[in-house]
């Protein structure tokens, strides 16, 4: 198991050739990147994924214990979890078995496909797992957020995002040649070599293409206008009436009226004038091939091959990982839950939950402070913002209720028939929710999730038990630490609700304008400010960042940074004062201890991946240009004004005038 040392911030980790003030980065990581490159099997590696790592080993012991247990009672968490285990590691039936146990749903395509069919056949295929052409789920209504309304959200592309499709640059063009032989060699494991799959596969690509051209971007999707076109089912059949809705809802169980959020209403509209344009032999290829690569992990290793043969070209991953870390993570998808009371069970301190608890409050109390200062904000629009963080709810560790599995069937004769249960099960418990109110308990993360989030509809924030530990909370550290840890991921989490897009809900998570239009416009021109800084980041030679992507989260590091420095100084600790940990001082630590949790390396065709879609900034900027906003970090370390990191004109949105 990957000892916990290599995940607690030490002096070793520095590199202190580098200047702070030059590159703090790489003075606060240099050390540790250079001792902990990225591993064969992985295609990025640093604290947060080496925390994940270890957290797997010890779900690792919890799925051996669990599959050497054949009594348990039925439906308990220790009979899914070992059931489940026991069936995937069945590496010999597996291999057998080949790929005959989807057959029934590939027969399903190829006998009962007609074009007057093919919505419930759609239905059929979502409710095993596929997703073609489209996602079906739930949400909270935009703009009722007691509400539960259904969804459908683009999807039915098999390369990453649109501008693998799209974009004429040679990365891309590689990419695209990768996933015709991808595709071509599924059908060759379905239906034998043969020459024309090449063109068959090429043939999917071309089509797929079709629905890329009219997809929305990642950028495009930040804005929650730009997603929520909410509908009925009626006016869903009369604007798009290629696309049979009812037979598609109704196949689901849904034969009534019902609020449907239509995410993409371009999209929708292409998808039912290119079906309808469309051969239905074309069609039927796309549908299987569309479940043979989402079934492809859980087949025999041939399969399991050539899917990863494809991973290695988009993201440059040089070896698969072992069975039992991707079964793993194929459980913790589907039955997450049960294998978090195990994990809470056994790993989890509840004392951690307190002291995690005590920050929060802190930051928020900083948080609060902060908006009654604010200069720029008119007294309307700072009313309604110290509403929204006073209600601001918090969750820490694991649900107080437990994510009910009652009907699921899970048994150790085959798995893909557990994960088509799984998934049948886990479709239907999402849309028996439309129409219903809003369940204020849910989790939308399991327990051990090496994560957290904000959720700007429920205004609440959730840290998981597998977050709180290091590099992220050490209960062995001193707190200055811990608030430049924890606490800025605390402050991080809670900027969300008033970032670019976050700030659009209200304290009861309904999307309104609560802003008055000065407020707006003081808000815009800082966030022009920062959209600036991110335009002239340096970077990687080469590339370039997108700011209208990673705005979100550039405002959020910052905010997280200050709000947590602040709180660390209103709990008492003198920044200046000896930390007691490698001659640091209580300051030192605490910027240190933010960079130390984006240590690591990323492998260039990930990075390239990462940049078209995730909102994320890259590590080194999460760091370097973060900083660059906060004040207190020229105090922190030796620097001169004219150091490139130095604060010479901070943007800080909750701060000053």
């Amino acid at each position: 198991m990957t000892p916990l040392a290599d995940l607690r911030f030490s002096i070793t980790d520095l590199n202190p050739t580098v200047s702070p003030g030059d590159d703090f980065y790489e003075y606060a990581n240099g050390g540790w990147c250079r001792a902990n490159p990225i591993p064969e099997d992985y295609s990025r590696w640093g604290t947060f994924i080496a925390l994940d790592r270890r957290n797997r080993e010890q779900l690792r012991d919890l799925l051996e214990d669990a599959r050497a247990t054949t009594d348990a009672p039925a439906g308990s968490p220790t009979q899914l979890v070992g059931d489940w285990y026991a069936a995937a590691m069945d590496e010999e039936a597996i291999e057998q078995a080949g790929w005959e146990p989807v057959r029934p749903l590939i027969d399903a395509i190829g006998s009962a496909f007609t074009p007057s069919s093919l919505w419930s056949l759609v239905a059929h295929l979502q409710k095993s797992g596929a997703n073609p052409f489209f996602e079906l789920g739930v949400q909270q209504d935009a703009e009722d957020s007691t509400k539960m309304i259904a969804v459908v959200y683009q999807g039915g592309l098999g390369l990453p995002e649109r501008d693998y499709y799209l974009d004429p640059d040679p990365f891309y063009e590689h990419a695209r040649q990768a996933y015709v032989h991808y595709l071509a060699a599924l059908l060759d494991l379905w239906q034998g070599t043969d020459a024309m799959h090449t063109d068959e596969a090429r043939d999917i690509l071309a089509f797929e293409r079709e629905l890329a051209q009219v997809t929305m971007t990642p950028a495009e999707q930040r804005d929650p206008r730009a997603i929520y076109h909410p509908r009925t089912v009626q006016a869903l059949a009369a604007e798009i009436p290629e696309i049979s809705w009812r037979d598609l809802f109704e196949s689901h169980g849904l034969a009534r009226e019902f609020p449907v959020n239509l995410a993409q209403p371009a999209f929708f509209a292409r998808l039912g004038r290119l079906v309808a344009e469309t051969d239905p032999a074309r069609i039927g290829r796309y549908l299987a091939l569309q479940l043979l690569s989402g079934f492809a992990p859980y087949l025999s290793s041939a399969w399991v091959g050539a899917q990863f043969a494809f991973t290695k070209a988009l993201t440059g991953t040089e070896r698969i990982q072992p069975r039992w870390l991707r079964i793993g993570r194929a459980l913790d998808s589907a039955i997450g839950f049960a294998l978090g009371q195990l994990y809470v069970a056994r790993y989890f301190p509840p004392a951690s939950r307190e002291r995690t608890q005590a920050i929060f409050e802190q930051v928020r109390g900083t948080f609060r402070d902060r908006i009654r200062l604010l200069g720029w904000m008119s007294e309307a629009t700072r009313s309604r913002a110290l509403e929204k963080l006073d209600r601001l709810g918090t969750r820490i560790g694991y649900p107080d209720r437990w994510r009910d599995y009652s009907g699921l069937t899970i048994d150790r004769r085959s798995y893909v028939a557990n994960v088509c249960r799984a998934q049948a099960h886990a479709l239907a418990y999402e849309l028996a929710k439309i129409g219903q109110p809003v369940d204020p308990e849910e989790w939308f993360m399991t327990p051990q999730t090496v994560n957290a989030y904000y959720h700007p509809a429920k205004n609440e924030m959730v840290f998981p038990a597998g977050i709180l530990q290091p590099p992220f909370f050490d209960p062995d550290m001193p707190e200055a630490y811990n608030y430049g840890a924890i606490g800025a991921v605390i402050g991080h989490e809670m900027t969300h609700g008033f970032d670019d897009q976050g700030r659009k809900y209200d304290a009861d998570g309904n999307l309104a304008d609560w802003w008055l239009p000065e407020d707006e416009k003081g808000f815009g021109e800082r966030i022009e400010a920062l959209r600036t800084q991110l335009g002239k980041a340096r970077f990687k030679e080469g590339l370039t960042l997108n700011p209208e992507l990673l705005m979100g989260e550039f405002i959020a590091d910052i905010g997280g940074v200050n709000l947590a420095y602040e709180a660390m100084l209103r709990a008492g600790i003198v920044p200046d004062r000896p930390s007691g940990h490698g001659g640091l001082t209580h300051r030192q630590l605490f910027f240190l201890a933010f960079a130390h949790l984006w240590a690591g390396d990323v492998r260039d065709d990930t990075l390239r991946l990462m940049l078209a879609s995730d909102p994320h900034p890259p590590a080194t900027v999460r760091v370097n240009e973060t900083l660059r906003n906060v004040t207190a970090f020229a105090d922190a370390f030796p620097m001169s004004r004219d150091a490139p990191l130095y604060p010479t004109h901070p943007v800080d949105l909750w701060g000053g005038d």
